[in-house]
């Protein structure tokens, strides 16, 4: 009995010394599966927009100046170098004139894909964004002015039905 009881009080001892940094993780039953963590996260990191090819995430940020550039991430949001895509190209479509196509290029840091081209003042413009991810190549229509997804928007890469 006295040994319970050195056991329980060494024990409590213990836990009340710990703080946040140093507490010991939950038990694997208590966190989230990697599989449920995936595609979690779709806030923009750079003040642009998320969007999703299969387990590819990316960020355009399409910027009024006419500076835009494109992040890429992994399903889990961790950040992939610029080089995980080729040939990536954003076409500037505004309600009148001719389309502006921009090929972009690495940053000096190789994390990110950039251009520069002319100013957009059209509300109603939107942006073709091409590239090429693991041989294949994919195109996205995304509206220019699009608003950040704030967080108790719906995941936009659900489908209808639920699935």
């Amino acid at each position: 009995m006295r040994l319970t009881k050195l056991a329980v009080a060494v024990t409590l001892s213990l836990s009340l010394a710990c703080t946040e940094d140093d507490a010991p993780a939950p038990p694997a039953e208590q966190t989230a599966s990697a599989s449920t963590m995936a595609h979690g996260d779709h806030k923009a990191r750079y003040g642009g927009t998320v969007w999703m090819h299969g387990d590819l995430h990316f960020e355009v940020v399409l910027d009024p100046s006419g500076q835009h550039r494109v992040y890429f991430s992994d399903a889990f949001r961790n950040e992939l170098p610029a080089a995980v895509a080729s040939d990536v190209r954003i076409t500037i479509v505004r309600a009148e004139g001719e389309p502006e196509p921009l090929a972009l290029e690495v940053d000096e840091f190789g994390e990110s894909w950039v251009a520069s081209g002319r100013e957009v003042l059209d509300p109603d413009a939107r942006a073709l964004v091409e590239f090429t991810y693991e041989g294949e190549p994919y195109e996205i229509d995304v509206p220019f002015l699009a608003e950040p997804l704030g967080p108790d928007a719906p995941d936009p890469h659900t489908v209808p039905d639920g699935r």
